[in-house]
């Protein structure tokens, strides 16, 4: 297709440049034929008046001494005369030239019929006649040769006229054939990078994850074949992502039989310990801290697996109070941030929303959870809720080391964390923030990061009246979890 398109879109040019040669070349050779032919008919003019010249001694000293070698001179002289007015004859003379042509060759005839053979030759009486039609004819040529040379800027007019035709006639094909180039050019382009556009769009779903949608690409063979590829390895990407949510999911489960009774063997540890050995009652409070934080990461992986569905599944109510769900969950993490002396200071105003409570719940739990992580001992987190609009904004804002700029992005995706790593003995999924960016587009909102010259500060907008297309469930579906620290 590209060597079509070259080939399509050069042929009028190279059909102009061929026609323009050509012509060119034919202009000049009638301009070398015309410099040829103007200076064979003044050589021919000059030629004549000098044959007229050498006629004119012959034919005096004949007409006065009756000898008949001076009169064979002049007939041999008069022959080529002869000849010479032939052949300017066949020129193609102005009509003023023609005229004097024929002037020349009746004065000329005239003058031999007014001369005597040998056989009759008598003595002239002396008189001027023969001298002054000599002086005629001799002018007549003259006259001849005068415009024979106006022949030269005649032709020259004429080589500037077909040379000024072939100039617009040039214009004129470049005036069709330019446009006429770009538009071809473009329509191959089109053509060209039509497929080459699919694949662009077909390798960004891939890249978002929109593997639903059949891959096809339109085009030659070798494309279209391209495309099919590109289908295969979108099928294939959609079965590793289902092996990985089922893996997922059977992996959490597996692993919550056996978290569970580490829990609670450690918690009667703890219970039983309490009363022994400080050192005893803190390896066991160690080992109930690190089951809790297991029970996190494992529900991290469940709530990932179940956000590949969640726009389907969610479970909204008509009002969602914004203000008591946040202290809740403050509630819930008082305890870790006072060990930690971290003054969390709240600015919320009454918001209700409507949505999911539970989803919602685990929004604000993420984002509270990471700034508690990543907030350094004695350091603030700075909580606000407010209605902006008709969205509930929501901002966490803490004084640990921050999200670097190159991050904003990358940080919500699966499996992604800051290059600010938490040190604990059990190392996070990197599914926290990615699960909550989940849940809070799935209610319309969107999740970012803010600009800040300390610490990270993360930003939630929902839509006050709730996402749209889903319908509301009746109270008593409501997860009885929605009211209970995770």
């Amino acid at each position: 297709m590209i060597l079509i398109g070259l080939s399509v879109t050069l042929a009028p040019l190279i059909g102009a440049v061929i026609t323009a040669l050509v012509h060119v070349d034919r202009l000049a050779e009638a301009g070398q034929d015309a410099v040829r032919e103007t200076q064979q008919v003044t050589q021919q003019s000059r030629g004549l008046l000098n044959a007229l010249i050498e006629m004119r001694r012959p034919y005096m000293q004949y007409q006065v001494t009756g000898d008949q070698d001076f009169y064979s001179i002049y007939l041999e002289r008069r022959a080529a005369l002869i000849d010479s007015l032939r052949s300017l004859d066949d020129r193609q003379f102005t009509p003023r030239a023609r005229e004097h042509l024929a002037d020349l060759v009746r004065q000329e005839q005239v003058l031999f019929e007014s001369l005597p053979e040998p056989s009759h030759w008598i003595a002239p009486v002396p008189s001027g006649d023969g001298a002054l039609a000599w002086t005629d004819v001799s002018n007549t040529a003259r006259a001849l040769l005068s415009e024979s040379a106006g022949l030269i800027d005649t032709r020259i007019d004429d080589m500037t006229g077909r040379a000024d035709a072939l100039q617009r006639s040039m214009l004129v094909q470049a005036a069709a054939i330019i446009p006429g180039t770009l538009f071809l050019a473009a329509l191959f382009f089109g053509l060209v990078t039509r497929p080459l556009r699919e694949i662009g769009r077909a390798i960004r779903r891939l890249g978002a994850q929109d593997l639903d949608q059949r891959i096809t690409v339109h085009g030659p063979r070798d494309v279209q074949e391209l495309g099919e590829l590109l289908n295969w390895l979108r099928q294939r990407i959609q079965q590793l992502e289902q092996q990985k949510m089922a893996f997922l999911r059977h992996i959490s489960h597996e692993l919550k039989t056996p978290l569970t009774t580490i829990r609670s063997g450690s918690e009667l540890l703890a219970e039983e310990l309490s009363d022994s050995s400080e050192e005893n009652a803190e390896i066991a409070r160690i080992i109930h801290e690190n089951g809790l934080q297991l029970q996190r990461l494992i529900e991290d992986l469940l709530r990932f697996s179940e956000t590949q569905n969640v726009g389907s599944d969610l479970d909204v109510v008509d009002a969602v109070d914004l203000e008591s769900m946040i202290r809740a969950v403050l509630a819930t993490q008082a305890l870790t941030a006072s060990a930690k002396l971290i003054d969390v200071t709240a600015d919320l105003e009454s918001v209700s929303v409507r949505g999911d409570p539970n989803r919602l719940r685990i929004v604000i739990d993420n984002l509270l959870t990471n700034a508690t992580k990543y907030t350094p001992r004695g350091g603030t987190i700075r909580v606000s809720l407010r209605a902006a609009g008709s969205c509930a904004v929501l901002d966490v804002h803490d004084s640990g080391p921050g999200v670097d700029e190159s991050e904003t992005e990358r940080i919500f995706e699966p499996f992604q964390q800051g290059s600010a790593q938490y040190r604990a003995s059990v190392k996070g999924t990197g599914l926290g923030l990615s699960i909550a960016k989940e849940y809070v587009e799935a209610h319309d909102g969107h999740i970012r990061v803010v600009g800040s010259a300390s610490g990270a500060h993360f930003r939630v907008s929902v839509p006050i009246g709730g996402p749209q297309g889903v319908p509301l469930v009746s109270r008593d579906r409501i997860p009885g979890s929605v009211f209970v620290g995770v």
